[in-house]
């Protein structure tokens, strides 16, 4: 009988430390952009913005990795 998995782990059949490389490489990508035009250009964004584009990134890209890996191993 197949093990059921918690709701709230998205990432299953991921391992945790895929998923902290995933996440800290997409919010050095997203936040870096946005600081660099508040400083370089003077541009009033906050440095949340580039935070929170780099969640939602993470999770959608998360997912879309484990859909990949789970379609694999069937």
């Amino acid at each position: 009988m197949p093990e059921t998995v918690p709701a709230w782990k998205f990432w299953h059949p991921l391992p945790f430390w895929q998923v902290l490389v995933v996440a800290f490489a997409l919010e050095i990508v997203c936040t870096i952009p946005v600081v660099a035009l508040r400083e370089g250009l003077g541009v009033g964004i906050p440095t949340w913005v580039g935070a929170a584009i780099g969640g939602g990134l993470m999770v959608v890209v998360i997912r879309a990795i484990a859909q990949r890996r789970l379609t694999s191993t069937k």
